[in-house]
């Protein structure tokens, strides 16, 4: 976007920029965009997506040309964005629609498909989870672990991380007296706990989580074709190789280097068919972890 554009689009209401930004999605991913749809997502009249088409037309006069035949504006061969839309939530829109699925249900484009949601967490859960954790409180849940029973436990939860594969809550388990994970969909019931929290239950205390790796990640040397595994993983160049350097926190790299099937072995003599990327600094890894 240029430098003028940003400054004067300042100058405009959030709802404004929102409507824009729809403008310019539709434009940029759909190729055409009309007045009626513009009205049909944001509820506004017909004077209101007139101005909105008229302000983005004055800020961005060669990204669009009106087609009389079915009065919709049409991507030009010269189009710049006027927003910068990030990749993951371009395909999260593509795949769903423009609607956040908060207010109204999401709909699916049919030519994006995501990837089937099999692990939802409890609704309930997860809004004890988030108040306890803004509010910082204890909760205390009802937990179903894989290696035993159902059992009750009281913790302090700072953090929902994703690990590429299910929701985790960390927090201070008061039983097992350490920050740990706990896999959200396995949390069959939870409710506040009004006990005070003290120091070494808070999230500064938490070292794994407070300390960060670098991870260089390289394509596995046993590939015949790294420069595919590079263009997968969006690597740089560096002294001719492929590599890409990933700052992590401690508590998810063991999550995140398994999500992405990396071989950790010092002499990478894991299949290269099965682990497409090496950890080129896994001896700099394991002295970091274990020196916590």
């Amino acid at each position: 976007m240029p430098q003028h554009t940003a400054l004067t689009l300042e100058y405009q209401s959030h709802a404004q920029r929102e409507r824009l930004a729809f403008i310019d999605f539709c434009l940029q991913y759909h190729g055409a965009v009309g007045r009626g749809e513009l009205m049909a997502h944001f509820g506004t009249a017909v004077a209101s997506g007139a101005r909105d088409f008229a302000l983005y037309r004055e800020r961005a006069p060669n990204n669009l040309v009106l087609r009389h035949g079915n009065k919709r504006y049409y991507r030009t061969d010269c189009f710049q964005p006027l927003f910068h839309h990030d990749s993951r939530a371009v395909l999260n829109t593509l795949a769903h629609g423009f609607d956040d699925g908060l207010t109204m249900p999401q709909v699916e484009s049919g030519f994006c498909e995501d990837v089937p949601d099999l692990i939802a967490s409890s609704q309930g859960v997860l809004a004890t989870l988030s108040r306890a954790i803004n509010q910082g409180q204890a909760v205390r849940l009802a937990y179903l672990p894989l290696n035993s029973g159902q059992s009750e436990r009281v913790i302090v939860p700072h953090s929902i991380i994703n690990n590429g594969q299910r929701w985790h809550v960390r927090g201070f388990c008061r039983k097992q007296n350490q920050f740990r994970d706990f896999v959200c969909t396995r949390v069959t019931n939870s409710h506040i706990n009004d006990t005070p929290v003290v120091a070494h239950e808070q999230q500064v205390a938490d070292t794994e989580w407070n300390h960060w790796l670098t991870l260089e990640l390289v394509p596995h040397p046993g590939h015949r074709h790294p420069e595919a595994v590079a263009l997968d993983f969006n690597m740089s160049r560096e002294n001719n190789q492929p590599v890409r350097r990933l700052k992590i926190r401690v508590a998810r790299a063991g999550y995140l280097l398994h999500h992405w099937q990396v071989d950790l072995s010092p002499d990478h003599h894991l299949p290269a068919h099965e682990y497409h990327l090496w950890l080129s600094n896994s001896n700099t890894i394991c002295h970091n972890t274990l020196a916590l």
